[in-house]
């Protein structure tokens, strides 16, 4: 297999769109189609969507993204060992995301990076409030609201899906009987919280809390209802699906300043970030 499709590949599912890629690679969008085209009769299946503004990888092609990525990360591991193209990057990046980003999706992606770069330093503030790159506060921030401060770089990272949850012997209630657990009065405005309190119809919140850890943890507990994130509420072996009915997936964001966008270790961290979302990674 031609790693420099594979990069293709991987530059396209960074990018978002061939243009992109063609730019970033200093090749023309010709050059971009035609390697991607070679691959996909490699592997024998479709690995992007054409679309007329963007380039979505396809479920197979996230896969292959994210395995390149690893290779591409330890092809540069190989040539720092051996002296063939040394890369030193250093310095503290600062990201602020909100607690089960940093705890559920991106942590166990973070040792590569150490490994890779170990004079590279993470500053993680977990935050449930929007950070501003604009005033210095955060290098890198990922927002799940989408950016609207026009002198931010943003991207879209993908969707987080939410439902409903709860301890088995408080979902087997009454339903007029149920208890409910949400968001404190700081994430009182957000759509989530909203939604659970039109959901709710009038009956009580047993407990609030800015961190869906703290609502999961009271929702096994058997306080009530909480409305969680798919993939932090699959990993309990003690709640269950309340129901089918589930408000909008969320968009995540990830927002820099276009003035440190380029710094190689807050390109680095971004570039990973990106990835870990691509191949399917999410909250």
């Amino acid at each position: 297999m031609d790693w420099n499709n594979l990069h293709v590949l991987l530059v396209v599912s960074r990018e978002g769109s061939l243009a992109g890629a063609a730019r970033v690679l200093g090749v023309n969008h010709a050059t971009i189609s035609r390697r991607l085209a070679a691959l996909e009769e490699e592997v024998g299946t479709g690995l992007v969507r054409r679309l007329a503004r963007s380039t979505p990888l396809t479920e197979k092609g996230q896969q292959i993204a994210a395995l390149a990525f690893e290779m591409e990360d330890r092809a540069k591991k190989i040539e720092r060992l051996t002296n063939l193209q040394p890369e030193r990057v250093s310095g503290t990046v600062r990201l602020s995301a909100p607690p089960a980003v940093l705890s559920e999706t991106l942590m166990p992606k973070f040792a590569m990076i150490s490994e890779a770069h170990p004079e590279l330093r993470l500053a993680l503030v977990a935050d449930t409030r929007i950070t501003s790159v604009e005033r210095g506060e955060a290098d890198i921030a990922i927002r799940l609201t989408e950016p609207r401060a026009q002198q931010s770089i943003a991207r879209k990272l993908g969707k987080i899906s939410y439902a409903l949850y709860g301890a088995a012997r408080h979902v087997s209630q009454p339903e007029e009987a149920w208890h409910f657990i949400g968001a404190d009065q700081d994430l009182a405005h957000t759509a989530l919280q909203k939604w659970l309190v039109n959901f709710s119809a009038g009956r009580p919140f047993a407990l609030v809390s800015n961190d869906f850890h703290v609502q999961k943890a009271a929702a096994e507990a058997g306080l009530g209802i909480a409305l969680l994130p798919d993939k932090i509420a699959r990993q309990s072996q003690h709640l269950v699906l309340v129901d089918a009915l589930a408000p909008p997936a969320r968009e995540a964001w990830l927002v820099m300043h276009p003035d440190v966008q380029n710094t190689p270790a807050i390109r680095i961290v971004a570039d990973m970030i990106s990835s870990v979302f691509r191949s399917g990674g999410q909250v």
